[in-house]
């Protein structure tokens, strides 16, 4: 794992390039933090739901698979 370069990118890009190929929503957001456990994924949407034009609590109830 050491050998493999970490890939980042700042989340404005991360999300306008997800928006110019007709990603969601709900899609982006099940991307960024689908695996993330929940901690991390609540931080990932402090960051991210301001981009994304939505709340926390928005964020984090599209991330649910249901």
């Amino acid at each position: 794992m050491e050998n493999e370069p970490l890939r980042w990118a700042p989340p404005e890009e991360v999300v306008n390039l997800a928006k110019e190929v007709g990603m969601t929503t709900a899609e982006i957001v099940r991307t960024i933090s689908g695996c993330l456990p929940y901690k991390e994924a609540l931080n990932v949407a402090r960051e991210y739901s301001p981009l994304l034009g939505i709340t926390v609590s928005e964020f984090m109830e599209l991330r649910r698979n249901e």
